[in-house]
Formats: structure tokens, sequence, C-alpha cells
């Protein structure tokens, strides 16, 4: 990086010798002043980036900047006057010391004297700077893997140069038209992928009624983990717990990805998630693909989805409205006063006009809720019950608020005379670094409950993803479910039990012996397994990741 930064001051030398301008002493100073700002500023967000998301700084984060509300919400539990004031400690304590020990040294440089000599030095200078620019004299440049050392990653994540990162992956943030994750043949990766979702289609239960309403409550940030740990003796989720022996509970389900942007596709679209990118930002793409609503919009359901906050964030509206809902009901759609959370409304209010809308809604209905309450700062309008003031306690109890407002919500649809007609999907949108198990693959697996009163408690214990849900409803509804060739239904005795997930510049491959890796794109290494796995457990994951982002690149 440093490299970088000398080029332009060997060209304000150059242009000083020439044009006096650019020999005023100042000049110096304000760049190095500048240069150090966003440095400084890189490093610091960096920091807590890595807290909140568990990868390193970069080019992604730009497009939450589109919409500026949602960006500060999630990150309202930042202590930004801290952060702040420390930046500009920094700034302060940095620009000392360029100016007292380097800029003040410009003067001893005797540009004038000497003029052409300096000048050759100086594109000398400029010329052998290509070498550490890129990395060195070997075959490929500099990328992030060129720092990997260790067999720990956080080592190997930790020592990439947080500014240099973030202007690498600004520079290749383009719209891929090439696949970056060739790891296979096609052909081969072509036959691994399509034994994976082989299948005899025998399903061992079908919904016994037909045009059944359907409901899918996604679930901000609702990981597994939670439902087993209990914090100064309370349970987490207890609504949810007693839920899950009344219905159709897939006790080993791993999200497709790690934002909600991702989980909504993957639920909705049975779609799995991209490594660096996420295909809702491409709206000719997320155009192109199948999505739920549209089938029951088909078979003559009345359609609606509901969110506290703005659909606009992470350019989830443009993938929603073309799922030609009847209704929309969004931040814009309460009260002031009502939009007592950060994102909007908490799930308490939303949850509050979705029972009323629904039970006042013509049969048969297919109802869609993403939840807030769960996601940064986790706030909640009622008092604390999972007593703490760090990141971990207040996470635990916005899922315990939540909970409490699903389980009630789920009782109240209990006492209509439609619930023996009406299966409730319950699933989360992606799973949660909270609380830390030291296993990144726990970060993925969440719950997923099917419940009706029609349905008969039961525990699936196959392997797999939430981007299974889709093929799973419509296939024991008797709907098509060809369109989602990236689904599964988890209910057919036949399938092959696995799951994929993607996150930033890496994948994860779980088979139903509980093997698993995970991968790093970046190192080309695996990072974490269970024991020693079968390399056919790679292949798979490999030639997953190869079509499955092949497929994005043709949408």
């Amino acid at each position: 990086m440093s490299a970088y930064i000398c080029i332009p001051i060997c060209i304000f030398l150059l242009l000083g010798i020439f044009i006096p301008f650019f020999s005023i002493k100042r000049l110096p100073i304000v760049y190095s002043a500048l240069i150090l700002f966003f440095i400084i500023l890189m490093v610091l967000i960096d920091l807590y980036s890595y807290k909140a998301w568990g990868y390193r700084l970069d080019a992604g984060f730009l497009k939450y900047l589109n919409n500026p509300s949602e960006a500060y919400a999630s990150i309202g539990n930042l202590p930004v006057f801290r952060l702040v004031i420390i930046f500009f400690i920094c700034w302060v304590i940095s620009i000392w010391g360029i100016n007292r020990f380097i800029v003040r040294n410009f003067n001893l440089i005797p540009l004038n004297q000497f003029k052409w000599q300096n000048v050759l030095g100086l594109l000398f200078i400029m010329g052998i700077a290509i070498i550490p620019i890129r990395g060195g004299l070997q075959l490929a440049p500099l990328n992030q893997s060129g720092v990997y050392f260790s067999n720990n990653n956080f080592s190997n994540i930790s020592a990439i140069n947080a500014s240099w990162n973030f202007m690498y992956t600004l520079n290749h943030h383009t719209d891929n038209t090439v696949n970056p994750y060739i790891y296979l043949e096609t052909a081969r990766a072509n036959k691994i992928v399509d034994s994976l979702y082989h299948s005899s289609s025998v399903s061992s239960l079908k919904f016994n009624m037909p045009k059944k309403n359907v409901i899918i409550l996604v679930w901000e940030s609702f990981t597994e983990k939670a439902l087993h740990i209990e914090k100064d003796g309370k349970v987490i989720t207890p609504g949810f717990n007693q839920l899950k022996n009344e219905g159709i509970y897939f006790s080993d389900i791993f999200a497709s990805g790690d934002r909600t942007d991702k989980g909504i596709v993957a639920v909705l679209s049975g779609y799995p998630s991209q490594p660096t990118t996420s295909i809702v930002k491409v709206p000719s793409k997320a155009s192109k693909l199948p999505i739920l609503s549209k089938e029951f919009k088909m078979e003559g359901y009345n359609t609606a989805f509901y969110y506290g906050g703005e659909l606009e964030f992470a350019n989830m509206k443009a993938y929603l409205t073309g799922g030609n809902f009847d209704k929309y009901v969004t931040v814009s759609n309460f009260r002031n006063e009502d939009k007592n959370s950060k994102w909007g409304a908490h799930d308490g209010v939303v949850g509050d006009k979705f029972l009323r809308d629904i039970l006042l809604e013509k049969e048969p209905f297919f109802y869609v809720w993403l939840t807030l309450s769960s996601h940064e700062p986790f706030e909640t309008p009622v008092p604390v019950t999972i007593i703490g003031d760090d990141d971990g306690s207040k996470f635990l109890n916005s899922l315990h608020y939540t909970d409490s407002i699903v389980f009630s919500l789920i009782n109240e649809f209990k006492k209509q005379i439609w619930w023996k007609n009406t299966i409730v999907a319950i699933v989360a949108d992606h799973g949660h670094r909270m609380p830390s198990t030291g296993k990144k693959i726990d970060d993925f697996k969440i719950p997923m409950l099917l419940i009706g009163g029609g349905l008969k408690p039961s525990i699936i214990d196959k392997t797999g993803s939430q981007t299974d849900l889709a093929a799973t409803l419509l296939n024991e509804l008797g709907m098509d479910y060809k369109k989602y060739d990236w689904s599964k239904n988890l209910l057919d005795s036949t399938i092959n039990p696995w799951a994929y997930f993607s996150f930033n510049n890496g994948f994860g491959f779980i088979n139903n012996s509980n093997k698993y890796i995970v991968f790093d794109n970046t190192g080309k290494f695996i990072i974490e397994q269970t024991g020693n796995v079968d390399s056919s457990l790679i292949f798979a994951g490999k030639a997953m990741q190869q079509l499955s982002f092949q497929s994005y690149l043709d949408k």
C-alpha cells in the first residue's frame, strides 16, 4: 500500500522541478492528511465490520450506502461517539508525526539543483515501485492469498491490509462475466450436481387438502444455537421450542447465505446465494428467478408481503415487486409513533397488523412476513428479559422478544376456523455469529418448522437447506416445482440429504453423516472440517459453487 501512496509524492516532486505551484511546502502535508484520513477511517470501519459480519472490509459494503437510513440502523449499536474521538485523535497524531519527521525533510531535497539527475531518479523510483505494487516479480500479481501464512484462518484474515483490501476489491468489484470459481470440468460438475438432486419422487407425506392457506414467517437472524441455551435460567425461545413439538420440525437445516437479501431469495425462489455478491442487486437477473408468490397467485391465492422496514434496502424491492404480491405492507404503512425501531416498525406492531389483515382475508391466501427486531442494534420496545449490555445478550433478548410475538401469533391462528386448512412455515433468513461456538458451520445452522392444524408432529433429521422449502411446499401441495431446480423436496424419502452455503468468498458443504467442510476461495484450502473428510465432499461443494455461480452469470 505504501508504494501506491508514494507514487503521487514522486509526481509532486517531479512537477515541482518545473512548476512552482507543486513546490509549495504545504502540498505534501495536505496530501498526507487526506491519505491518513481515509486510511484511518477504513481501518476503524474494518475493525467493526469484521466484528459484525465476520469478514474484512471490502467494496461490498458500498451497496448498503444506497439506503443511508438502513445503513445507519445496522450500525446503531456501535459506539459512534467513541469511534469519532478515536478517529480524530489518531488522525491528529499521525499528521503531527508525518509533519515532524517526514514532510519537513522535503526541504532537504535540492529539487532545483541537479535538475535532470532528480528527474531521472524520481522516474526510476516510480518505475521500480511497480514491483511492490504488484507484490513482487512472481508470475501472478498480489492478491489477498499472498499474505496467507498460517493454518489458522483468523491469522490469515488478520494479515490482510485493510485499506489495500478495500481498494483491491473496489477495483475488482464489477459485474462478473467470467466465473471465478471454475474448479472442475463442466461435464464433471454437472454430473456431480445432478447426482445430488437425484430422487425417485417418493413423498413420505402429502398434504391431504387442496388449496391450503400458506403463511411463511421469515425470522431475522434466527440461529439454531438459540434453541439450546439459557441465560440466567431463562430460555431464549420458549415459544418456538413448544411449537416445534407440534409440527414437522426439520432439525438439520442450513441457511444458504449470511445476509437477508440472500436469505429471502433462498426461501421464496429456492435459489442458492452467491459468495461475493447477491442476485437481488441486479434486477435484470433477479427478475428471471421463479418466486413462490407467482405460483400461488396463478392458483387463485390472495397474496401479501409484510416487512416493518424499507424494501428498498439491498434492492429487495425490485425482486419482491417482481413477485406480483397483491399487497405490500412496509414501514410507510405505519404511523410515526409505531415506527419505534431504527429499522422501522418493531415485530410487535407489524405482527398485530399482520393478524388483523389476515383475519379479513379471503381464502386461500399466501402471506409472507419478514421480521426485523432481531437485527442489529437488537432493540426491543418492551422491558429487557435477557439481561446484559453486551451484544450477545442484546441479540438473545431480541430473539426472545420476537419469539413471544410469533408464539402469540400462532396461538391466534389456532383459534381460526381455517387453521385446519393452513400451513405455517417458520424459517430464518440466515443464522448468526452469536452466540459464538468457534465453528463457522454453526453460524449457518437455522431452525425450520412446518406447523398447521392438519399436520402431525414429526422430526425430519435429513440435512437440508432453506432453499429446499420452496420445492417441499409446492410438491406437497400438488403444485409444479420444476422451475425450482436448485430446490429439493425434504419430505421425499429418496432424496440425497445435504446442504450447501456460501459466505464472503467461501463455501460450506454438509452431508447427512454430519461430515462437512468449510472452504476458503481466497486461500484455496479447507478452513474447517469434521475429521478426515472424503474427497467427494470437497468436489460436491466445489461443483455446487461453480454451477450455481454460473447460473447467476447466465441469467
